[in-house]
């Protein structure tokens, strides 16, 4: 059990040193060619287990990895982001409604509040859209 969980955190650590975005999708040569080149600096420096992982990842990838695959991922990840930004837009709503009351009621420390709620939650929605834009151009090359 532990070595499958040791296994399952190095691969979990090859994803995210394989592509500088979350949402970044690869080919399955890419990936292929990230952990080769991972398993080549682990050797070097002597981490037998990491390179045992490294491996097992390695032949994951070989077994499983298919352009469908890789595409389905990106397309799951775009819908994700989609939903993510409805959410976060409907939040963004919710706020103005508040600040909407606290200035018709002229409570000024209400006020001040909203905004400043409103000011994070339109930050979080240019920035998931910055995501979403990405996750959009990154599945259009994949086709």
């Amino acid at each position: 059990m532990k070595k499958l969980a040791s296994v399952l955190v190095v691969v979990a650590s090859v994803g995210m040193f394989a592509s500088a975005s979350t949402y970044a999708a690869e080919s399955c040569a890419a990936k292929s060619a990230a952990l080769e080149k991972e398993i080549k600096i682990s050797q070097q420096f002597g981490n037998a287990y990491k390179v045992a992982g490294l491996k097992q990842a390695l032949a994951e990838v070989k077994a499983h990895c298919t352009n469908a695959s890789v595409l389905a991922d990106a397309q799951k990840d775009v819908r994700k982001l989609e939903r993510k930004l409805a959410e976060k837009r409907g939040d963004v709503a919710e706020v103005q409604e508040d600040l909407s009351e606290a200035k018709a009621k002229g409570n000024t420390k209400k006020i001040a509040k909203y905004q400043r709620k409103l000011a994070e939650k339109q930050a979080d929605v240019r920035e998931i859209q910055e995501e979403l834009n990405q996750a959009r151009a990154e599945l259009a090359s994949l086709k």
